[in-house]
């Protein structure tokens, strides 16, 4: 299984990780050497399907062999594992998570949470141009994640035309991490103060969205 994503310092990772359990809600895996910290979202790769997962939990392994990880799937509808999993009684990895300690420290977490969201990007040269259509993964205060087959070359300058709902506003931004044929993660440079206002509301209703459904 593959898995990538930004660590909580925000550097860019892709590693193959082995897979211990899997439930309708999740998935547990052993020897990840990314810092991860609870609540962060990350790719997950199993042959040619792809979702969205939210870090439920970390436990360290012995030196040398990385962390086992508790994955929590954003988006249980891909039906990423080709198996039929039980969808009664407690959860295998509900309970696992539930039975880790909480971390004591929020040490190390991005400044700006990132939020999991359903949405689309154009992503363009030029104001006038119309932009190449990208799925929106997740975002924040500070950038957003966008799913495409052919993302920018690290460093690149862009312009994106972002729509979630009834939220609509453009940005400024630059590629800080690609993720060849899968993704790639932008940094907003540049929001007018009304696009900017746009932004905070919609963070705003998913942070409320986020405290209610946790």
């Amino acid at each position: 299984m593959r898995i990538w994503g930004a660590d909580h310092e925000g550097k860019a990772f892709a590693e193959h990780v082995c897979t211990i359990d899997i439930s309708n809600k999740g998935v547990s895996v052993a020897g990840l050497r990314a810092a991860l910290s609870p609540g962060d979202t990350v790719g997950v790769q199993y042959r040619n399907r792809q979702a969205r997962f939210r870090v439920a939990w970390v436990a360290p392994a012995n030196e040398g062999q990385g962390n086992r990880v508790g994955l929590e799937c954003l988006q249980p509808e891909k039906e990423l594992w080709p198996v039929a999993t039980p969808t009664e009684g407690p959860d295998p990895f509900v309970q696992s998570a539930l039975h880790r300690e909480e971390p004591s420290s929020q040490e190390g977490r991005r400044a700006q949470t990132r939020f999991p969201v359903s949405g689309e990007a154009y992503v363009k040269s030029t104001s006038a141009d119309d932009g190449r259509r990208a799925r929106l993964g997740d975002i924040s205060l500070t950038g957003c994640y966008l799913q495409t087959s052919d993302p920018l070359e690290v460093g690149r300058s862009t312009l994106l035309a972002i729509k979630v709902a009834h939220n609509q506003f453009n940005a400024t931004a630059i590629v800080r991490s690609c993720y060849p044929g899968a993704a790639m993660g932008l940094e907003f440079t540049f929001l007018s103060n009304a696009d900017r206002r746009t932004l905070q509301r919609l963070i705003a209703h998913l942070k409320q969205f986020d405290t209610v459904s946790g």
